[in-house]
């Protein structure tokens, strides 16, 4: 993607300063690309969902906060596989699995690398982003510092936000009357407030598993709501209990689907997020229907504005390769290297994508879940791209045993070390990690 020194620089706006934001700004401003950025971070660093932070609500400037991130987090998949393009881990080389603080430094360590702070407009909130004159972007930016508003141009845009900081509330029976605290995951950093308390957890995700142990820790009793058969196998503390789905709440406890009923002092919904754009102008063209972002081609382009790229949204699969991979495919398409199909072939393409996942029993909560679709949906990508090889099999092969290790020893998993040999074979050493 030479550029020819003819013509100029194509400029690109870069929405979040996270793992996609900060890939997206390192290939945007390679030499040679073609292109280079403005990069708009509403907090104060990079890092985006792995920065920690005891503030909850909003924050000084009134925003809602963005992290959703817990004091005791670690990741549930091997750092090995948790590596932007052109940068290994050189830390913690004795374990696989690591703190939040520890990724965040990685982030930090990339961004330093690759010298792209100089890159990035912190504290700058985006007020809104619409298309202009044909191909043209119109970002509108308010830089919270200063109290000041700006309006930029550009020639592409590339949202990198994140998907865990608009979190999802469930509507129970009941939840009107309901005088019990409730709080959402979003807002949970430690285990304090559960002190001597009976507490119910809603949701059997990574996120409530973990935070079960955690508060496990302080609470006198947890109930862990679900409906999974794989997490009722674990090994739990004793102060835990299973429940299955919550049938309603009262005044002072939550009776469940089995009839049974517990009086509580907390609930934690541990019940997920949604996709959030509120400053997408409507002229954008794209809509959140039940999880669902469309309309995206290959799950990351604006079919009705092709210049704009979502990155991220796919879950279930192996992240940091994908948020590159998916900027790579935006920037050939950008410089012409990448043809697409016309606009009506790009929307029965995910029509179709649509209608077989939900042939498949998937809900319409569930389409941008890819597991064990990953690998056919990377080399769809793969396959349309100038000069790009199938996504290395060794990185499937890890997450996938990672998961299966997760499901079967959650206590245990994260002592697990993994080692990548070549880019179909890996090792693991089962409890490496003191």
């Amino acid at each position: 993607m030479a550029q020819n020194e003819r013509f100029p620089l194509k400029h690109v706006a870069v929405i979040g300063g996270g793992a996609g934001g900060l890939t997206a700004t390192k290939r945007l401003t390679e030499p040679g690309s073609g292109f280079t950025c403005t990069t708009f971070e509403q907090t104060d660093n990079v890092g985006g969902t792995w920065v920690y932070t005891e503030q909850t609500g909003r924050d000084q400037y009134g925003l809602p906060v963005h992290s959703s991130m817990y004091k005791s987090l670690k990741t549930n998949l091997p750092k090995e596989i948790m590596e932007l393009s052109g940068y290994h881990h050189k830390r913690h080389a004795d374990k696989s699995y690591i703190a939040a603080n520890d990724v965040l430094q990685y982030l930090n360590d990339f961004a330093d690398n690759f010298e792209l702070k100089k890159y990035i407009k912190f504290r700058h909130h985006v007020n809104y982003v619409k298309p202009i004159d044909g191909d043209k972007w119109e970002v509108q930016v308010r830089d919270l510092v200063n109290q000041k508003t700006d309006t930029y141009t550009f020639d592409g845009v590339i949202i990198c936000i994140g998907n865990y900081s608009n979190p999802v509330y469930p509507n129970f029976k009941g939840k009107d009357i309901c005088k019990i605290p409730i709080m959402h995951s979003h807002d949970y950093r430690m285990p304090d407030a559960f002190a001597n308390k009976r507490a119910v957890v809603v949701g059997s995700g990574p996120s409530g598993l973990d935070i079960t142990h955690d508060i496990s820790t302080k609470a006198t009793t947890v109930f862990l709501s679900h409906h999974s058969e794989r997490v009722n196998s674990l090994r739990w503390p004793r102060n835990v209990v299973m429940k299955p789905d919550i049938a309603e709440l009262t005044e002072t406890g939550v009776r469940f689907q089995d009839g049974s009923f517990e009086e509580v002092d907390m609930i934690l919904y541990c019940t997920g997020y949604t996709y959030h754009y509120p400053f997408l102008h409507e002229t954008c063209g794209i809509k959140v229907i039940n999880k669902n972002v469309q309309p995206l081609y290959k799950h990351t382009i604006n079919i009705n504005h092709p210049t704009m790229a979502i990155i991220g949204i796919p879950r279930d699969t192996v992240g940091f390769y994908m948020f590159d991979l998916q900027v790579r495919f935006f920037l050939q398409i950008m410089s012409g290297d990448v043809t697409l199909p016309s606009k009506g072939e790009m929307f029965v393409h995910t029509e179709e994508d649509i209608k077989a996942r939900l042939k498949e029993g998937q809900n319409l909560n569930a389409l941008h879940i890819m597991g064990q679709r990953s690998e056919k949906f990377l080399n769809s990508i793969t396959s349309m791209m100038r000069n790009e090889d199938p996504v290395p099999p060794v990185l499937l092969k890890i997450y996938f045993e990672s998961f299966a290790r997760c499901c079967e020893d959650f206590t245990e998993f994260r002592k697990d070390k993994y080692k990548i040999v070549n880019e179909k074979v890996f090792v693991r050493e089962p409890g490496a990690a003191k």
